[in-house]
């Protein structure tokens, strides 16, 4: 991170004398040296690591992070577009931010409901929910602090699913540290007798799994298969816990995982089975298995996919398979098609980027006018 995204050392070092800890219990517990810190606190250093940031934060029970900062702040860009700066400030420093309005909890729910719409069916998904995501979250906040006792669950909800959602942008877009924050904060704020205490834990180990915990992902999804009841919830835990598990090259605990899964759809439906059958081919994607996914490929009915990110997951994935099985006017089709759904996840997605990083190299003379035009889009 950019040296200019500085940490007030001296609030460090009142909070650690509010809550009594000295100067080495702290840079014990946070994992670094007792001099490093004393620099910090002195600002002779900064602090510029986001997460250090938040092991200091943790440790010193800061649940938002502007009560440590001081002074102007410059927010580093978030990724190399350095699209989601806006999104980033919203989610580190919300306190930095005007005052929220007041709304009702039936219009902030209405707002969110909105939010979720443009992410599972607009082409500009991207840049619109990047756009709304700082002001909802405001607008939420505000409701869920305000709300009267019998509103109170429904905000929260409201306010958890706010957060899925920078959680789901920031992870598209490959920012997997602030996704981490974004999810823990929605496991946080959702309310316990709803189903969100379960879907909020499968949405933060999709986000472990791209940080490369993938044991603690399965652990996580597994433990909150015990907080619902709900078939298509639990259906989803499992679906999570298997990608992990495919990461870790399992194969049998992975097609364990999957079936629990698939006996889950033989009683929810088409459109769970079309989940189950899409997380199997991926699951062989990142299992090295790229002909079998491509057969698998053929079992997901893709007219079920109505979300923009479910199509941009088989179809990226399965270009994936094709550009690995040296089939660069396959791939090149299964570019075509998210072009053709959602431009924008070729400019923001990791994958897409991986793909024509792939394509390029094999250098098919009968893609190369057409692969221009699609690197264009992920520039």
């Amino acid at each position: 991170m950019a040296s200019d995204f500085l940490v007030d050392g001296g609030r460090i070092m009142a909070m650690r004398r509010a809550r009594g800890l000295s100067r080495r219990i702290l840079a014990n517990l946070v994992g670094c040296s007792e001099e490093w810190l004393r620099l910090v606190e002195k600002g002779a250093r900064p602090l510029d690591r986001l997460s250090t940031i938040m092991r200091i934060a943790d440790v010193l029970r800061v649940n938002d992070l502007s009560e440590l900062i001081g002074g102007p702040i410059t927010l580093p860009a978030t990724g190399d577009h350095g699209e989601c700066d806006d999104v980033g400030r919203a989610l580190l420093f919300p306190r930095l931010c005007a005052d929220g309005v007041a709304e009702s909890v039936h219009r902030v729910h209405r707002h969110v409901s909105s939010a979720w719409e443009i992410w599972q069916r607009s082409p500009r998904r991207y840049t619109e929910l990047r756009r709304r995501l700082p002001a909802l979250l405001l607008m939420a906040d505000t409701s869920a602090e305000q709300a009267k006792t019998e509103d109170r669950e429904a905000a929260a909800a409201d306010l958890t699913d706010v957060y899925r959602l920078f959680a789901t942008l920031l992870r598209g877009c490959g920012h997997h540290p602030l996704a981490l924050l974004a999810a823990d904060r929605a496991v946080a704020a959702a309310p316990a007798d709803r189903l969100l205490p379960a879907l909020t834990r499968a949405e933060l180990a999709e986000v472990l799994i791209h940080l490369g915990r993938y044991a603690d992902a399965r652990r996580l999804c597994l433990a909150a298969t015990e907080l619902t009841d709900d078939p298509p919830t639990i259906g989803t835990c499992y679906l999570t816990a298997a990608l992990a598990t495919a990461e870790e090259n399992d194969l049998l605990r992975t097609e364990e995982l999957l079936n629990r899964a698939r006996k889950l759809g033989d009683r929810l439906g088409a459109d769970f089975m079309t989940e189950v059958d899409l997380h199997t081919m991926v699951v062989a994607v990142r299992m090295g298995r790229f002909r079998q996914a491509i057969r698998l490929a053929a079992d997901v009915d893709a007219d079920r996919l109505y979300a923009k990110d479910r199509q941009a997951r088989y179809f990226l994935s399965l270009a994936t398979a094709h550009a690995m099985d040296r089939n660069p006017e396959a791939a090149t089709a299964m570019l075509r098609k998210v072009a053709e759904s959602c431009p924008e996840e070729l400019k923001y997605s990791p994958q897409a980027g991986r793909v024509v990083d792939q394509l390029r190299r094999l250098d098919c003379e009968t893609t190369r006018g057409e692969l221009r035009q699609i690197a264009r889009l992920t520039a």
